[in-house]
Order: structure tokens, then C-alpha cells, then sequence
């Protein structure tokens, strides 16, 4: 099982980049919807609130995009692409990944994540199965180890709840105006501090850190000052259009070794062009604790 497992692994953390570990919503002040945007640019906002209020209605009235990712973390990148849309818990998104030259298929839909299995997969697990099906109630586990962290990343990933978080955990330090791919865009670098950020992820997924593992991370943080640096991009239209998140200072602080670069961009294109996904027929999945006992738990 060592290598679905990684494969898991891999794919919740991208679904983590993707939905920015997003915060519970914040009252703000209502926001018109893209149809009513200004076609011209707005001057940038100032209070966090308010804007993650405006382009979290943005996002819900265009309510889906094509989006590709590439994730960066020391020696190792890996790029996805695909297409989602966002709706709190009827959250769909189709990715392909590809990490270390292995194409990885998946979808996230009603709350479960499906794999699509190769030759090299079936083997493993000794099925004739298209799909895996790895879901929060699964009694596997790797199921159980990542249910619950999967399904709140699906839950949260409309691209705008990084503000949501950013309300809660930091500040915007920069904003201005600036041309992105041949589109004036609002441009914001927010800093969200590391340890209340940490508090908040655990906090909402509800996997509290074991007492030692929380006191290993305050003593290696404490007096560091250490944030997480994520600049924003958005259109007229109050849309993200790109996402980088750069953890480097905080996988420094925690010792990763090498040069321990740690940096994800998102880009988010196409909004409001429809969405069709749709479950993988029944007969073509199999149940992951199952196929675990049958391939012997490796």
C-alpha cells in the first residue's frame, strides 16, 4: 500500500494548496456580483474583511474555473491542472497531477476523492477496478488518516476563503495595480502568521496535534516572527486570477533540510464556464478497505 498511500498523501496537500485551508465565513459587507462589477478596475481594498466579502460573492456567482497548480518544495515540483467548481460541500474538481514524471488522475466529488488506477496500481492492489474510492466515514486506515483533512479541503475550496483565513490569521501589508497576463489586476502580498495559522488549520480540520508535537512547534517558532507569505492577484471582477503561497521561512524554521524552498502557485482562468463531473459508475470502484485487506495491508 506504500505507494496509494503516498499517492493520497500527495493528493490531499494539493487539495490543501487549492483551497488555502480557508477559515469559517466573516461578516462583511455585501458585494455585487461579477455581472454588476465595474468594467474598469476598482482602487485595491485596505480591510481584509471586506475583501474577502467581495470576492467570496464574486466566486460563488461564477461558481467554477479551470486551475492549475505548481507546487515547489526543496529539490521536488510537481504541476496539476483541471477544472473545478465551487459550492461548500458540492464541491467538484477534476485534477491531473504530475509528480516525479507519474500522471495521477483523480476527482473530488460528494465529499469522497476517487482515484484513477493504472496498471502499476491494479497490480498493487490486486483489482481489475478503475477507481479507488477514498472517503471521510471509510473504516481503512488511510482513510481514517485522511478523511477528515480531505473532506474540509473540499468543503473550502472556493478559491476566495484564503482571505477568510487571512481575516483571521494576518494582514494585508502591500497592495497595488499591476498587468498579469495582459489584464489589470488588484495585487496584494499578505502576510499570515505562522502559528496562529497552524491553531486554525487544526482547529477546523478537528484533528487536534498530540501536546508534544504543538510544544515542538511553538518552541521552534517562538521569537522568529515567522510568516507565511501569499501575494494575491484579482480582476475586475473581484476574481482571483493567481495564488502564490510561499512557506520557504516556515519549513526553514522547522529544519527541513536543503535550501528548503516551499512555494505554491495556483492559477485560476476561464470563470464561469460550466463544470459537467460526475461520479465514476459503481461497478468500476472499488472500496479502499477493502482492496487494503485484500492486497495485505502493504
Amino acid at each position: 500500500m506504500k505507494r496509494v498511500t503516498m499517492l493520497a498523501a500527495v493528493t490531499t496537500a494539493a487539495v490543501l494548496a487549492l483551497s488555502a485551508c480557508g477559515a469559517e465565513k466573516q461578516s462583511g459587507a455585501a458585494a455585487p456580483a461579477p455581472s454588476e462589477a465595474k468594467s474598469s478596475l476598482s482602487s485595491p481594498l485596505g480591510d481584509p474583511i471586506q475583501l474577502a466579502a467581495l470576492s467570496r460573492e464574486s466566486t460563488k456567482k461564477a461558481k467554477s474555473s479551470k486551475v492549475t497548480m505548481e507546487t515547489v518544495a526543496g529539490a521536488q515540483k510537481s504541476t496539476a491542472s483541471g477544472q473545478g467548481m465551487y459550492d461548500g460541500e458540492n464541491s467538484k474538481l477534476a485534477m491531473v497531477m504530475d509528480s516525479d514524471g507519474k500522471k495521477l488522475d483523480m476527482l473530488f466529488i460528494d465529499n469522497a476523492l476517487y482515484f484513477k488506477l493504472d496498471a502499476e496500481d491494479k497490480a498493487e492492489l490486486k483489482t481489475d477496478k478503475a477507481y479507488v474510492k477514498i472517503s471521510p466515514d471509510g473504516q481503512d486506515p488511510l482513510s481514517q488518516l485522511l478523511g477528515k483533512m480531505m473532506s474540509k479541503a473540499m468543503k473550502d475550496s472556493d478559491p476566495s476563503r484564503i482571505l477568510e483565513q487571512v481575516s483571521q490569521a494576518g494582514k494585508i501589508t502591500k497592495s497595488d495595480q499591476v498587468e498579469l497576463n495582459g489584464e489589470q489586476t488588484n495585487h496584494y502580498v499578505i502576510e499570515v502568521e505562522a502559528e496562529k495559522a497552524i491553531a486554525l488549520i487544526m482547529g477546523e480540520v478537528g484533528i487536534p496535534l498530540p501536546a508534544e508535537t504543538v510544544n515542538q512547534l511553538k518552541a521552534k517558532l517562538a521569537g522568529k516572527n515567522v510568516v507565511i507569505t501569499t501575494e494575491l492577484w484579482l480582476n475586475a471582477d473581484q476574481l482571483p486570477v493567481q495564488v502564490v503561497s510561499d512557506s520557504t521561512a516556515f519549513v526553514k524554521a522547522m529544519g527541513a533540510p536543503g535550501d528548503g524552498v516551499a512555494k505554491t502557485t495556483v492559477k485560476y482562468t476561464d470563470w464561469g464556464v460550466p463544470v459537467s463531473l460526475t461520479v465514476p459508475p459503481a461497478d468500476q470502484v472499488g472500496d479502499m478497505a477493502e482492496l487494503a485487506k485484500k492486497a495485505g495491508g502493504r
